[in-house]
């Protein structure tokens, strides 16, 4: 059942004295049953006492309920929550994605991917993609459920990977995007590349599964989002991006994140749109279960709008972002708000996974946030973590390194033997000596290019032993260095 055909089973015609019509909406409450009560006899205590139960989610023994026209809120909760079998009661409250409404569509470039100083910005103000895609561009095998207004499936910056979503607000299973919240998050997020239209997404290799929990008016309800939560965990998401600010904290909600959670979930979260202390009001950004991200402009300065508070844990580019257009068109417009920032940051832990696909959201968590870069925006960046900035700007070539903590392996026999043709040895140009330097190799776990330096051993005495110093380095900086010999032999 979706949330329009919900509301109007409930409308209430009220005429009143100036003559003007309102539309009146019945309140619903939230009641958990454990599965240890006797479920049925307790949905049969509700409807005799004039309640009627819209929607269930078992997996948290969650049930909606509609509230009489005779009852107000506060007093159907608190009759709800002394009722025989029910653990908890409260109110279905509501939020909205976490959008500033774009107003400049010629903002040609991605510069939270790749910051050249293009439209004003800074120089470097960005999260590395370019250095980080040298090193990995995510993977199919790793699944991210964007909880929002859905996407447009048939769009070619989602060709190929797409998995079968669902609509909570409409209650089907096409989760399409009817207000454009959730295109604009996505194509962010893992929009194709290579593919000559459009836009690069932060991991363009990565499975999205779309669940629509934002209606047309970009608002979306308590129930709505934990049943999405539970969808997701159950379909076997690996990151779960939650675009979204402003619902109230309630024990539904923080049971439907813990359950995420525990199915291995990594949950990343708006931190707010409100300005100075939004991080600590708007959830879920707020709760501890999710990794909070805040907001920054092309020149690393906090976004005005961009939530500030205890519970914010790194800020990504966020201001006039590139944006997905909904329309199938090869098009983009500029996206600002935490829902820009968090899906960037969602990307990352995509990409992450697609490295190290063991890696728990705590891990995760950690090198996204010991990656940040730090100190790089206004005076409220201080040093280590600050309550503007939290642990700095993300980076994704910075984190991505933290998961390669050696250098690399330098592949070659301890000691290289050549045939010298004479009495003299081999000088060191000699064919048979550089194709013997060539046949070194060094083979690193995250960068799939390492380089090599060999110190050229200068000529080789007949049956002498000469030390051969050999550096491999990785594009993170990590440097591994070997000492090998290499002899020229009596060919005879």
């Amino acid at each position: 059942m979706s949330n329009l055909t919900r509301f109007s089973a409930a409308l209430v015609l009220a005429l009143p004295a100036a003559g003007q019509l309102r539309l009146e909406t019945r309140a619903q409450v939230i009641v958990q049953v454990p599965r240890a009560v006797d479920r049925t006899g307790v949905e049969a205590s509700l409807e005799r006492g004039g309640w009627r139960v819209l929607e269930e989610l078992p997996a948290l023994g969650l049930l909606l309920v509609e509230v009489p026209l005779t009852q107000g809120l506060a007093s159907a909760i608190a009759r709800l929550s002394a009722t025989p079998g029910v653990a908890f009661a409260e109110a279905n409250g509501s939020g909205e994605g976490g959008e500033i409404v774009p107003n400049d569509t010629h903002f040609g470039v991605q510069w939270p991917l790749d910051n050249r100083g293009q439209g004003g910005g800074r120089a470097g103000a960005d999260i590395e993609a370019l250095r980080a895609w040298s090193l990995a561009r995510g993977s199919a095998a790793v699944t991210v459920a964007v909880l929002d207004s859905g996407l447009t499936p048939a769009h070619p910056e989602f060709a190929g990977r797409v998995l079968p979503g669902i609509d909570f607000v409409n209650e089907d299973a096409d989760p399409f995007d009817d207000q454009g919240h959730g295109t604009f998050v996505s194509g962010i997020l893992a929009a194709n590349a290579d593919n000559a239209f459009g836009l690069a997404g932060v991991d363009h290799a990565c499975a999205l599964l779309p669940v629509k929990v934002l209606n047309q008016f970009n608002g979306g309800t308590v129930f709505d989002l934990t049943q999405g939560l539970v969808f997701a965990a159950d379909a076997g998401a690996h990151v779960v991006n939650m675009s979204l600010i402003n619902y109230p904290q309630t024990t539904a909600l923080e049971s439907a994140l813990e359950y995420a959670r525990n199915a291995g979930c990594v949950l990343v979260a708006c931190a707010g749109n409100g300005g100075i202390g939004d991080a600590d009001r708007s959830y879920p950004g707020r709760s501890p279960l999710t990794i909070s991200v805040g907001a920054t402009t092309d020149r690393d300065l906090r976004a005005v709008f961009s939530g500030t508070g205890n519970s914010l844990d790194l800020v990504a580019p966020g201001e006039r972002v590139p944006a997905t257009l909904r329309a199938l068109t090869d098009g983009w417009t500029a996206f600002s708000g935490c829902s820009a920032a968090t899906p960037i940051v969602s990307g990352m832990a995509a990409v992450l996974l697609s490295v190290d696909p063991t890696l728990t959201h705590d891990e995760i968590k950690q090198r996204l946030e010991a990656g940040a870069e730090d100190g790089v925006g206004s005076a409220a960046d201080t040093p280590g973590r600050d309550n503007h900035y939290g642990h700095g700007r993300a980076n994704l070539f910075r984190s991505l390194c933290l998961l390669d903590t050696g250098g690399p392996s330098i592949v070659a026999p301890a000691v290289l033997r050549l045939e010298s043709p004479g009495p003299g040895g081999l000088s060191a140009d000699d064919p048979a000596v550089i194709a013997a330097l060539k046949s070194i190799l060094a083979v690193d776990d995250l960068d799939p290019a390492p380089r090599l330096q060999v110190v050229s051993p200068g000529p080789l005495p007949l049956g002498k032993l000469v030390a051969l110093a050999v550096t491999a380095l990785d594009a993170c900086g990590h440097a591994t260095q070997r000492t090998l010999e290499i002899i020229a032999e009596d060919r005879g």
